[in-house]
């Protein structure tokens, strides 16, 4: 099957990609960087130089594919958001799904858009793909592309598949610099941190979305998370004792807001828990790292 993959070269990516080429697909991947490509074909991948922000330059060089998957999102620094910033964050966050939509329709095949989890509620109320999205903090900046994907789930027949993956988590990415800041002990816990927040280990993320192309679920949404809720204490403590460092201090709300700003504090301070239930009925998907003490271990080998 030709995949073209929106986003491959990234954290995500690089465990995609690798499954993708493992099952006999013929990968090609979206990047921004020609020095990209070099290395793109040494996991026997093909690479296109191009933006998603705008398709036509590198359109006509795409070979038909059968599936597409976009896990690109703009690049998020942590700390303190701008308004400007947070315009521009959220236009381009529009354009990644409507281009990725449109692509998608100009070549009549299936494709996968990639969302976070962004629920909330001060009970332990436990969220599914039934309920609807609530934008707080950082989400925000998807606040216009709900109606896209509406839209894309009722079109008959369907072509769009929803995956909302919880806070990915493993040896890269914004995980690395949550490592570097713990074992250098600027790392803190916000309030009592007993807020929960969904996580999915990357190797089990990636793996849905090779049982995605398998299934073809078109028209439906998927959270994915692993079996284990936990709060933000929990996750932190545990990893402190994974690195044998001591558990990090926390430091008060209204102190941490104060310095990061609203929209990074909601994010970081969300409470909810979720429902893996559908992905592993639908998708025949089952985490290899049910919990955060098994990925955190993993994941410590992998960074020693």
């Amino acid at each position: 099957m030709r995949v073209f993959v929106i986003g491959g070269t990234g954290f995500l990516g690089s465990h995609l990609v690798p499954r993708l080429i493992k099952q006999q697909h013929h990968v090609t991947v979206l990047t921004r960087d020609r020095q990209r490509l070099s290395s793109l074909e040494q996991t026997g991948a093909g690479g296109i130089v191009g933006d998603i922000l705008d398709i036509d330059p590198f359109f006509s060089l795409i070979d038909t594919p059968d599936f597409i998957i976009n896990i690109a999102m703009p690049p998020v620094k942590p700390g303190r958001i701008s308004k400007r910033r947070f315009l521009r964050l959220r236009d381009e966050t529009t354009l990644y799904i409507a281009n990725t939509i449109q692509l998608a329709e100009k070549f009549d095949c299936p494709y996968v858009l990639t969302l976070g989890t962004s629920f909330h509620s001060d009970t332990d109320r436990v969220f599914t793909e039934e309920d609807p999205i609530q934008r707080l903090g950082m989400p925000r900046i998807g606040e216009y592309v709900d109606e896209l994907i509406d839209e894309a789930l009722e079109k008959n027949p369907p072509r769009c598949i929803v995956f909302m993956p919880g806070q990915i988590y493993g040896p890269g990415g914004l995980f690395r610099l949550m490592f570097d800041w713990m074992k250098r002990g600027r790392y803190r816990i916000v309030g009592d941190g007993k807020n929960f927040i969904p996580r999915i280990y990357v190797e089990d993320l990636a793996d849905a979305y090779v049982k995605a192309l398998e299934k073809r679920p078109c028209g439906e949404k998927f959270i994915l998370a692993d079996d284990t809720p936990c709060t933000v204490h929990e996750f932190t403590k545990y990893m402190a004792q994974c690195m044998s460092i001591p558990t990090p201090k926390s430091i008060p709300s209204w102190l941490m807001r104060g310095i990061i700003g609203r929209l990074p504090y909601e994010t970081i301070t969300m409470n909810c828990k979720v429902s893996n239930a559908k992905a592993k009925t639908v998708l025949a998907w089952q985490p290899e790292y049910p919990s955060y003490q098994e990925g955190l271990r993993r994941t410590m080998e992998r960074m020693e």
